[in-house]
């Protein structure tokens, strides 16, 4: 799969991407930051749906975003850049965030960039959130949102606790578990966000639409769609 195609694939798409995709818990947050007001980049921002909840907190935030499209759509400060060139100065933050990101920029050198801009103990946040395949039509969603292709190489259920390299210490993870509220109409809006949807053929379009709505026919709507979010958090040694 080529990753670079996929993950510059969400501009074309930036304001559905912003409507339709979930937000995150705020217990999720609240447990990786606590309750002070912190500096924080949000790395890998997309359109803004963590950077807006972390303001929404009380935390100061920069929003570090390389594709313009998907930029416009966040108010304040949001700058151009990346997991390996995060424009802010060295030491200057208290936690480098990253919603449905780190899987686009794993490994080093971003490693060694995150670790660069954090404070001495800051933390590095990488947050998912991901369908409850324990049920069972879920894990068939899955298969449709998904099972078309290989996972990525990083897998968000599945990090080791020394993931993030020796410039930081063992990784905790928490889960929480919630649901979205969801129609026939909008789980195909949601797979229309996804980024193997966005650099697909006009045939294959149609025949994932097909299969979203195939699956929920005959449910009672609105139906609940369950997830978990998968919350870690590593201190900068």
């Amino acid at each position: 799969m080529d990753l670079s195609k996929h993950a510059s694939s969400f501009g074309a798409a930036a304001d559905l991407y912003d409507r339709i995709r979930p937000r995150y818990p705020l217990e999720a947050l609240r447990w990786a930051l606590g309750d002070a007001p912190r500096e924080i980049v949000d790395l890998g921002a997309g359109t803004g749906i963590l950077t807006r909840q972390l303001r929404e907190l009380g935390h100061r935030v920069i929003a570090v975003e390389p594709d313009d499209e998907m930029r416009r759509q966040i108010d304040g400060d949001a700058r151009a850049g990346r997991a390996t060139a995060i424009p802010v100065e060295a030491e200057s933050q208290d936690a480098v965030s990253a919603g449905q990101a780190y899987h686009w920029f794993a490994g080093e050198p971003a490693h060694t960039e995150i670790a660069r801009v954090l404070k001495p103990g800051g933390w590095f946040i990488p947050i998912w959130n991901v369908r409850d395949e324990s049920v069972p039509w879920v894990a068939e969603l899955s298969e449709v949102f998904d099972g078309h292709r290989a996972r990525s190489a990083v897998d968000e259920r599945e990090l080791t606790p020394d993931q993030f390299g020796p410039l930081f210490g063992t990784a905790e993870l928490e889960l929480f578990r919630w649901s979205t509220t969801h129609t026939a109409d909008s789980l195909v809006e949601l797979i229309r966000s996804r980024s193997y949807y966005l650099v697909s053929d006009a045939e294959s379009r149609v025949v994932l639409e097909h299969r979203v709505r195939e699956l929920v026919a005959g449910k009672d709507e609105p139906f609940e769609l369950p997830y978990v979010t998968y919350t870690y958090r590593a201190k900068k040694l």
